[in-house]
């Protein structure tokens, strides 16, 4: 995962200035990497991803997402999206998880 050079105008205290890019193949040999990052995002505070690039998605790796979102919520750090592909919203809604991750999407 890279550094995007968009900056979150949504940007709090604990959002970073610059969101990470996910991977265009977001499948499931990507799960374990995707997660080791959201760990040390995690640890770094708020997350803020740049999903304009994925092209495909997994439900394990949704699922990943899933988890860093309510982890942030839970301790009160921010979780944004930023830019989610038409691809990314449509694998989200068939998985019956839009409402969930809506609050996280800009």
């Amino acid at each position: 995962m890279t550094d995007a050079n968009a900056t979150n105008p949504a940007a709090t205290d604990d959002t970073p200035d610059v969101a990470h890019a996910l991977p265009q193949m977001l499948d499931l040999t990507q799960a374990a990497p995707l997660r080791d990052e959201m760990v040390r995002l995690a640890g770094a505070g708020g997350i803020a991803l740049d999903a304009s690039g994925v092209e495909r998605m997994s439900t394990p790796c949704v699922q990943i997402l899933l988890a860093a979102g309510r982890g942030a919520e839970a301790a009160s750090k921010s979780f944004k999206i930023t830019q989610a592909s038409e691809l990314f919203r449509t694998a989200v809604a068939e998985l019956g998880l839009r409402s969930e991750f809506d609050k996280w999407m800009e």
